[in-house]
């Protein structure tokens, strides 16, 4: 209470200033949090941005290309018509993927093999399916996947051994591998119609069969993430032909090979349900 005058102004101004320092302090502080903050958020909205983009640009475009003989091209014998698995992969795809646009090329050849000359157009399968995937990737779209079905010509026409068909499938393979597509390989059906479950031919395909599943395993061994190379063997579950009565066989198989109507829709949508799982494993 004794404190002159001039001492208690001393003390105010010095107040003041602290104050006035404070406040700017507290002003550069908040400035700087800010700064902060908003380069936070707009590297957080970078991240959900890219986060967001990613399925989208799976669902930009899907690429495919069916690779193999009549059963690739849908013929259906007893009714004269072509109704390939690829229809039902397209609409199946469609609703799995609204936002996509699916471009399917069907390269089927009937009668046509790894070493089977084609009835209509006289060339064997492997240039075929060479040109098609060299020329997506030149023209710098390349098939997100490559669906290879062949063999059941050079096996029942040819007489051909799995081993030699192996050979030429595993090119295929390649060429579509080092394009940087997926493969899906089907191998060939049974043909209760043209051969015993015991005929040496159908002992050659179920090998074929196994040697198919044996590359596939190779290639993923190799190429650590999702499944490059994909088999798909129907016969193991709904399409086992030899252990169906006739009725129930006719359901499925139209001349004992080829396929019904009901027999390709089945097959679509089951790669359909493969090229799903295999872009949610993209994601």
């Amino acid at each position: 209470n004794n404190q002159c005058p001039c001492h208690k102004t001393s003390h105010w101004l010095l107040a003041e200033q602290h104050g006035s320092l404070l406040a700017d302090s507290m002003t550069r502080i908040t400035a700087t949090a800010a700064q902060a903050a908003a380069l936070l958020l707009t590297l957080l909205c970078s991240s959900w941005a890219a986060d967001a983009a990613r399925p989208m640009q799976k669902d930009v475009e899907i690429r495919i290309l069916a690779i193999g003989d009549s059963i690739t091209e849908g013929v259906v014998p007893s009714k004269n018509i072509k109704h390939p698995y690829t229809i039902q992969l397209r609409q199946h795809l469609r609703k799995l993927r609204p936002n996509a646009r699916i471009t399917i090329e069907n390269e089927g050849i009937g009668g046509g093999g790894i070493f089977a000359v084609g009835f209509q157009k006289q060339t064997t399968i492997p240039p075929v399916a060479q040109r098609a995937i060299q020329q997506a990737k030149s023209n710098g779209k390349p098939y997100d996947y490559v669906i290879v079905m062949l063999g059941i010509n050079d096996l029942l026409r040819m007489g051909k051994s799995a081993k030699e068909i192996k050979g030429g499938l595993q090119q295929i393979y390649g060429w579509a591998l080092d394009a940087g597509s997926t493969v899906i390989a089907v191998p060939p059906f049974e043909s209760p119609g043209y051969v015993s479950k015991d005929d040496y031919k159908e002992g050659e395909r179920r090998k074929l069969v196994a040697m198919v599943r044996g590359i596939a395993a190779g290639v993923n061994r190799k190429r650590p993430g999702s499944p490059k190379m994909v088999v798909i063997d129907l016969q193991a579950t709904v399409m086992d032909f030899y252990s169906m009565d006739a009725s129930e066989r006719s359901r499925w198989l139209d001349d004992g090979l080829h396929l019904t109507e009901f027999g390709y829709d089945v097959l679509g949508r089951a790669i359909a349900r493969v090229i799903e799982r295999n872009l949610a494993d993209d994601r």
